[in-house]
């Protein structure tokens, strides 16, 4: 039999929607006879009628519960956490209000990031949003908004930073800054190979940016330099001090550059696809020269407007957070600084022309190891724009993290590498992955595990590093109550669908899943 479940309304009384879902299955129990199912629709009862004797006890709870958290409103503000969204932060309102009003007077020698504009007409900015977005045959958002300005704490930063973002889920800016990101997206693949083949003639790396860690480790598995060093930093102005002119002068070269490399001079966007069209004959699709991209580039950068206590704001500088095409943005820019300083300034026979090829950099954090640390360091000054600041993140030469590895040189040389988690340095329990009993498909959470345990072996050089992080996991998933009989199976499966890990530490997958399971 084939029926339709409507989806549970969860701002209603959840002991009615109990109650209605109880009868819904009573009724087609009575009008469609299951048979050998009888024993599986009266579980099903049995349960919901457990779920209404809880609810309607506990319902009145949630009502002095919403009165309570409205009266902690007054004086608390209740954020998401940074890099941990599953948890919530209390911030006290008279704190949280002091750094948003230092990020919103940031002042440099360029003036001020942000810059009040009540004397402009919030109608009239959307209507501008709007019709330049369907000026390219982009649908416009319904009903769309202007974003907000908040900010969520960064707990494992000592002391506690904030992280502000810019971003409404209806903003008027959004379909233009999806499009936008599909577009730059491309050019840094292009920018990527072009890159490459350069390389390829004079083993010269002029392009730094990565997406994930597989070249990252690829690499450090081949260093043996006992004097080799590590320096890791971030940009910590990139997203507030950063003229648009500058973003726009490296953005429209970059443009102007993959286009010649195409013989193009449009590129056309078709649902996910995009690709160079170099007649503009394409009959599907959106088409864009390559002067209106630069035109939407200059648009999103002019058009950052913001709410915050009231007042209408607007970024004149930096690259706004929140923002689809922010990250593309922002490490474009700096791709682009890399290469004309490397282009210009780097040679074959230089001191760094073979150790650039350890240099990595994923948006906004830069990673290097060599043993000539401290000529990197001292080119970073020339290479970024003045505006940017470089900080540090590492205290020890030999070890540091970088986004989800911990990375280690040994005294041999040598390069150990580990996954690493940044909430492992918050002081309270992360809510990392789905609950057993949560309202998703157990396939979901199990699926969740395997993937970790991907990305464990990936990262982990040792086994008893691999191990280690394996078994950690495999008792969070217990905790949040998945039975052991399903943990374990899936734990035989991962390791049997994946040879490679089996291959990687010389340890048949049978011997690695007992190991794991002693230690449960």
């Amino acid at each position: 039999y084939s029926f339709t479940v409507d989806i549970l309304d969860h701002g209603k009384d959840k002991t009615e929607l109990l109650q209605k879902e109880l009868l819904w299955i009573r009724a087609l129990n009575t009008a469609y006879p299951f048979g050998s199912h009888d024993a599986f629709t009266r579980i099903i009862s049995e349960t919901i009628n457990n779920k209404l004797r809880l609810h309607q006890h506990d319902y009145v709870q949630i009502k002095s519960l919403t009165k309570k958290v409205s009266e902690l409103h007054r004086d608390f503000v209740v954020t998401m956490v940074d890099k941990a969204s599953g948890n919530y932060a209390i911030t006290c309102k008279k704190l949280y209000l002091q750094f948003m009003e230092k990020e919103l007077n940031t002042q440099s020698n360029d003036g001020k990031t942000y810059e009040i504009k009540d004397q402009l007409d919030p109608v009239s900015i959307k209507l501008i949003h709007e019709k330049f977005t369907r000026s390219f045959g982009i649908a416009v958002q319904t009903e769309g908004n202007l974003p907000k300005i908040y900010g969520i704490p960064k707990m494992h930063k000592n002391p506690i930073k904030f992280r502000f973002i810019t971003g409404a889920h209806d903003s008027t800016l959004k379909p233009l800054s999806i499009e936008l990101q599909k577009i730059l997206r491309f050019l840094h693949g292009h920018f990527r190979r072009y890159c490459y083949s350069i390389t390829g003639h004079d083993k010269i790396n002029r392009f730094f940016s990565i997406q994930n860690t597989f070249r990252v480790v690829q690499q450090l598995s081949a260093v043996r330099n006992k004097r080799s060093e590590i320096f890791c930093a971030d940009f910590s102005s990139l997203f507030t001090n950063l003229p648009h002119s500058v973003v726009k002068e490296k953005l429209y070269y970059l443009i102007d550059l993959m286009f010649k490399n195409a013989g193009s001079e449009y590129i056309v966007v078709q649902g996910t696809n995009v690709r160079y069209d170099r007649n503009n004959s394409s009959a599907s699709g959106r088409s864009y020269h390559k002067n209106d991209l630069k035109g939407i580039i200059e648009f999103i950068l002019r058009n950052s407007f913001a709410y915050y206590g009231g007042n209408l704001y607007q970024q004149q500088k930096g690259i706004p957070q929140g923002n689809n095409a922010s990250p593309q943005i922002a490490d474009l820019t700096l791709a682009v600084m890399e290469y004309q300083y490397i282009r210009n300034n780097i040679q074959s026979g230089h001191p760094l022309s073979f150790s650039l090829s350890r240099t990595f950099r994923y948006i906004d954090d830069l990673f290097h190891i060599s043993d000539k640390k401290d000529e990197f360091i001292r080119i970073t000054t020339d290479m970024y724009h003045r505006s940017l600041t470089l900080e540090q993140t590492n205290t020890d030469p030999k070890e540091s993290a970088f986004l989800d590895m911990s990375i280690k040189v040994t005294i041999t040389g040598a390069v150990q590498t580990s996954l690493y988690n940044k909430t492992d340095d918050y002081s309270f329990s992360v809510v990392r992955y789905p609950h057993y009993e949560s309202n998703i498909p157990i396939s979901m959470g199990l699926n969740t595990l395997h993937g970790e345990i991907i990305r464990i072996f990936r990262n982990c050089s040792l086994f008893e590093h691999f191990l280690e992080r394996t078994c950690q996991l495999a008792r969070y998933f217990l905790q949040i109550q998945y039975p052991k009989e399903i943990l374990c199976s899936r734990l035989y499966s991962t390791f049997n669908k994946t040879p490679a890990i089996s291959l990687k530490y010389a340890v048949r997958n049978n011997d690695i899943c007992i190991h794991i399971i002693e230690k449960l």
